[in-house]
């Protein structure tokens, strides 16, 4: 799955979820075998969320957001350094 977001105005009311099992909704009837999803290591609700819907840590890719990208990510009153890959089996 690629950019997943709710606005913040909308969140916390399901709609992360309804989304989440839409995705696995779909990806089964087309016969794949696992979802997988990224995010930042600061993006405490996401991960929650994520970890909610049985999603699993598979890896973490050190530095990802300081290589990638030239100015520093704040989120969370934390400096976003870390990318970490979630997989869901379906």
């Amino acid at each position: 799955m690629v950019n997943l977001a709710v606005s913040k105005c909308h969140q916390n009311h399901g709609i992360g979820t309804k989304l989440l099992q839409f995705a696995a909704t779909w990806a089964q009837e087309r016969h794949y075998h696992t979802l997988e999803i990224a995010t930042g290591s600061t993006s405490l609700g996401p991960l929650y969320l994520y970890q909610k819907q049985d999603f699993r840590v598979t890896s973490i890719e050190r530095d990802f957001f300081s290589r990638h990208y030239p100015q520093t990510i704040w989120e969370n009153k934390l400096i976003l350094k870390d990318l970490i890959r979630l997989q869901k089996s379906l």
